[in-house]
């Protein structure tokens, strides 16, 4: 029992720390995942506070598997697990039952885990967490009180730092199609040897009040007591989809400008605001300097918005913002960038360089980076 309950905390101490700063890296990600939780369950309430609560997940989840390696206040630290494990394991139980959430967010974007496998990992680390709290006696401490404080006290205010940096200045790692370096374009692109969705074509009769689907081969068999309804294409076998797949943008009235901007030359930037009355306050001044000073130099500023057109246009206006906008789904929209606002340099269809609303850059930096002298390590030497 010692040796399997000292593996077990090893196990789990370090798949939690892992998990946890996974979700860190991208507290804005964990969030829109909390939401989604929230929003099956009618736990409406919540929804303004999935961001804070997404932090505190985060940094709870780092700090109790950092614990669990020292062996520190094991009774405590355990029964948190222990609380925690059970309260996910129904939650994914019901998703992996209903389906309704497809992607559980315990490793962000970096591990998709189906609804399935999500509640059989948490089954595992139940087990492992049981194994745990029976063998309690067997944990010992690795260190005495001052250097274990020390330790976990270090571990609280590094992972703070980085759960709050990474929030207000973009995540450190970016598992999204959208990351600095891909090509849009080729992203929403499915290589020749992809596999391809398996559909069937089904044919619908009624009879007595009775609908019966029927498939070409079946559709010998039916009689003049059946009466011809409709015919459908029915999903077998889902094939591969692109990474980027609900790419389009248009305009106020509805015209598709997704090739518009795809089949542009050279740099451009595009603003991102998701939701325009969530957007941050305070930086329309810099949004404006920047979109001006960038159309005179001649590199075209797309803004991209979920919110109805007709509301953007006062604030267009009220802040003299000459930036035309255009609307997107909210999806690709929060994948995009994770800020609202957040900027985007590409060159023809190749991401640049991203920038959060804490973090809007000036002309002169974005000529930087246009000219190759910035990457994203800094200044190169040659050209310092």
């Amino acid at each position: 029992m010692k040796y399997i309950t000292q593996i077990s905390r090893i196990f789990v101490g370090v798949l939690f720390i892992l998990s946890g700063f996974i979700k860190a890296n991208d507290t804005i990600g964990f969030s829109y995942k909390l939401v989604e939780y929230f929003e099956i369950f009618n736990m409406h309430f919540f929804v303004d506070y999935a961001v804070g609560m997404a932090m505190f997940i985060c940094i709870f989840e780092i700090i109790v598997g950092v614990a669990l390696l020292l062996g520190a206040y094991n009774t405590l630290n355990i029964w948190l697990l222990l609380l925690m494990i059970i309260f996910f394991t129904i939650l994914t139980g019901y998703s992996a039952i209903t389906n309704k959430v497809t992607d559980c967010g315990c490793f962000g974007d970096a591990v998709k885990l189906k609804p399935v496998e999500s509640f059989l990992k948490d089954v595992v680390l139940l087990v492992l967490i049981l194994i745990l709290y029976f063998g309690k006696q067997h944990i010992k401490p690795i260190f005495n009180k001052t250097v274990t404080g020390i330790t976990i006290g270090t571990s609280l205010l590094i992972t703070t730092f980085f759960t709050f940096n990474t929030y207000m200045f973009l995540p450190l790692i970016d598992f999204l199609p959208y990351k600095v370096g891909n090509d849009i374009q080729e992203k929403m692109t499915l290589p020749p040897n992809a596999k391809k969705d398996s559909v069937v074509m089904l044919f619908v009769y009624e009879k007595n009040g009775q609908k019966f689907e029927f498939t070409m081969d079946e559709i010998a068999n039916v009689d003049t007591t059946y009466t011809y309804v409709d015919r459908i294409d029915k999903m077998i076998v889902k094939g591969d989809e692109p990474p980027i797949h609900d790419f389009r943008l248009f305009d106020a009235g509805g015209v598709d400008y997704t090739d518009s901007l795809l089949n542009q030359k050279g740099f451009r930037l595009i603003v991102v605001q998701t939701y325009l009355p969530k957007s941050r306050n305070g930086i329309e001044k810099q949004l404006a300097e920047l979109s001006n000073l960038s159309i005179a130099a001649g590199v075209p500023v797309w803004g991209l918005t979920n919110t109805n057109l007709a509301e953007v246009e006062p604030y267009r206006h009220e802040f003299q913002l000459p930036i035309k906008y255009y609307n997107m789904d909210a999806t690709p929209l929060k994948s995009m960038v994770r800020s609202n606002p957040g900027i985007i340099l590409m060159k023809n269809n190749v991401v640049i360089k991203k920038w959060s609303a804490y973090g809007i850059p000036t002309f002169e930096q974005v000529k930087l980076y246009m000219e190759g002298k910035v990457g994203r390590r800094g200044i190169r030497p040659k050209d310092a």
